[in-house]
């Protein structure tokens, strides 16, 4: 939870907005107040997605099929308009902490409790269900612990069971690791897929772990379509349920009233809440504090909860900021106002150490730290609030052209002129491991070019900290198991060096930009290349970048950005400027409404994506600016150039 920004309404609806809460699947989250003091959850969606054809029918038609679901075991639906500007969705708020925060500080949880999550999921399913509707999207993060019991919520993607509105065109919707085997491929589903689902759920309770749950997207399917695994934890009961709602035929797993019946006996008035559980006893719901990147690894996929003790360690205080900088904080922004020029052009913060050229800049996940790569074969830790240096790392030798944060922020990848991708520790600096691989085969050769032909010039991170994707002179893109060190596939069809990798927010697609005058995206599971984003006036795309829901990408170039559809290959938008020159990086915001953009004029600039135009520029460096990064919160941009230095600019 975090205080409003000034760019922020006042109001939603007539409701007073009194903090943000993060983000949904569809947009901004917002706790708000109605008039007699009741708190509410506001949900806004993206003025984008509302602008798509047919959503806003869509948005009306889902809020009223979950408004018939009631408040009782999920959160009831307050209001809604599916007719403003950018359309919100009201329910009612919830304290209480997710089951999968629950699981992550305290430990699985034991019986008895565990046996009320069941039978209360249960129950949450049978009301979903009797109004016809299928969640499709049942995950610890949409099990809310409340003091009476556990709640769903979140029914962005459920659709009613008329024939009409399910899923079509193999289209796929949900969270992999817990989707059914029908949803992997889909296949009409129906309400047997969602208690599929809540035999994950109940798994991940009981031991802290998705057995489903694969270093990429082709093994996690690949586990969902086989024999179903043993589900582990110590309970029987539970272990009975589990392996009964993994059956692969969805007309034998057991309807919520017969998981209802299994624990009929049940006597939940001491049972619950469990750990951790139960929300609070105040007025006002309060956020856990904040962890470092350089402190603790956050507990999420790049590194799995494993605890089985009842209680976790605690949490490390969060360093103090100065005033001029806002603290962290975990969400996307909506932003419903005109383009804002910011007054102030002169950097924060400068960042000097390098003895070579900026080629890269990386925040952590908290934003607390960023990372720089140099020609100088040097990476450097730098805390973002005080402008120190924290460590430099050596190793590489030759010029280090990428660096990336893992999701968790306890590893580091780099990779540079030697054409050899390594991962770091975070914490100790210690190197943990180097990918060997890239390399030119003798036969390919390009005339009058100097470049080495195994340079490493960028790496990226899957969203679960599983794969890394490097991109190279040699032509290639590869994913790497981060965990054995070992190569998954080598994506091929570029013509030439690979400038840029990154990966849509959900590890199912990569981009890769070329100087062979195009940007493609790659099915991740299949190794496949899925599109071609190109056009007559395109010349080497030198840096690509993912919108916060991957229907986007950004590239730059020689004179322009560009905003291309993912889904279409059809240009956007274009962003240019008198004398921009080569547009050596770009980096879309964390709500996906500014554009950064580092060119060979010496200058950052912000654009608005929604209308292209620009909306301030950041004349700092004395030559090329070659790299750029919004920080998570948005509110900064870090800037790295050729004269040496790396900027951080306050966009707030």
């Amino acid at each position: 939870m975090e205080p409003l920004r000034p760019s922020d309404p006042p109001r939603i609806g007539g409701y007073r907005l009194s903090a943000r809460l993060g983000s949904g699947g569809m947009g901004q989250l917002y706790l708000a107040r109605t008039a007699s003091g009741r708190q509410l959850v506001i949900k806004v969606v993206r003025p984008e997605l509302a602008q798509e054809s047919g959503f806003r029918a869509r948005f009306a038609r889902e809020a009223e099929a979950a408004r018939r679901v009631g408040g009782f075991h999920t959160a009831q639906i307050v209001d809604a308009d599916p007719d403003a500007d950018s359309p919100w969705i009201a329910t009612a708020y919830i304290p209480g902490p997710t089951l999968h925060e629950a699981v992550r500080d305290h430990g699985p949880l034991a019986p008895p409790a565990l046996h009320v999550l069941a039978a209360g999921l249960a129950e949450g399913l049978r009301a979903v269900h009797a109004c016809d509707l299928v969640h499709r999207d049942l995950k610890p993060g949409n099990v809310i612990l409340a003091h009476d019991g556990p709640r769903i919520i979140d029914f962005g993607i459920a659709r009613p069971l008329d024939a009409d509105s399910m899923t079509t065109l193999g289209a796929v919707f949900g969270t992999l690791p817990y989707m059914s085997p029908e949803q992997t491929d889909g296949s009409r589903v129906g309400p047997a897929s969602d208690v599929f689902s809540l035999g994950t759920v109940l798994a991940y309770a009981a031991t802290g772990s998705n057995p489903f749950n694969a270093p990429a997207m082709a093994g996690t399917v690949r586990r969902l379509i086989s024999p179903p695994p043993d589900p582990g934890g110590p309970d029987p009961a539970i272990r009975e349920l589990v392996a009964a709602c993994w059956n692969h035929d969805p007309a034998r797993r057991p309807t919520p009233d017969q998981i209802l019946a299994r624990f009929e006996a049940l006597d939940p008035h001491h049972s619950w809440p469990p750990p951790g559980g139960g929300g609070t006893t105040g007025t006002e719901a309060t956020a856990p504090p904040a962890r470092t990147a350089m402190e603790t690894a956050r507990a999420d996929e790049d590194e799995p909860p494993r605890r089985t003790g009842p209680a976790a360690p605690a949490r490390a205080p969060r360093r103090r900021r100065r005033a001029w900088v806002l603290p962290a904080v975990v969400g996307l922004v909506v932003l419903l106002a005109l383009p804002i020029a910011w007054s102030r052009y002169r950097p924060d913060i400068r960042l000097a150490g390098h003895e070579g050229s900026v080629t890269s800049v990386a925040f952590s996940p908290d934003g607390t730290v960023l990372a720089t790569a140099g020609d100088d074969a040097a990476v450097r830790l730098w805390d973002t609030a005080t402008g120190e240096e924290i460590t430099a790392l050596g190793g590489h030798g030759s010029p280090v052209n990428a660096v990336a944060f893992s999701p968790g922020g306890t590893r580091l990848a780099t990779g540079g002129d030697d054409g050899v991708p390594r991962l770091w520790d975070v914490r100790t600096g210690e190197e943990t491991a180097a990918f060997a691989g890239h390399d030119l085969p003798d036969e390919r050769v390009y005339e009058g070019d100097s470049t080495p032909a195994r340079d490493v010039l960028s790496v990226a991170f899957s969203p679960d900290g599983a794969v890394l994707a490097t991109g190279s002179a040699d032509t290639t893109a590869r994913l790497w198991d981060t965990a054995t060190g070992e190569e998954i596939t080598t994506l091929t069809g570029h013509g030439t060096y690979v400038h840029s990798v990154a990966f849509s927010p959900y590890g199912t697609r990569l981009a890769t930009g070329s100087q062979d005058d195009t940007a493609r995206v790659w099915d991740t599971g299949t190794g496949e290349e899925v599109t071609t984003l190109t056009g007559p006036d395109v010349d080497w795309v030198h840096s690509v970048a993912f919108s916060p829901y991957g229907t986007r990408l950004a590239t730059g170039s020689l004179g322009f950005a560009r905003l291309w559809n993912t889904n279409t290959a059809d240009e956007i938008r274009t962003f240019t400027a008198d004398d921009l020159g080569w547009v050596l990086s770009v980096a879309v915001s964390p709500d996906g409404a500014r554009l950064a953009t580092g060119s060979q004029d010496g200058t950052a600039r912000v654009w608005d994506t929604g209308t292209g135009e620009e909306v301030a520029t950041f004349a700092g460096h004395e030559d090329d600016v070659r790299a750029v990064a919004f920080s998570p919160d948005g509110g900064t941009l870090a800037t790295g150039g050729a004269d040496g230095d790396a900027l951080l600019w306050n966009l707030d």
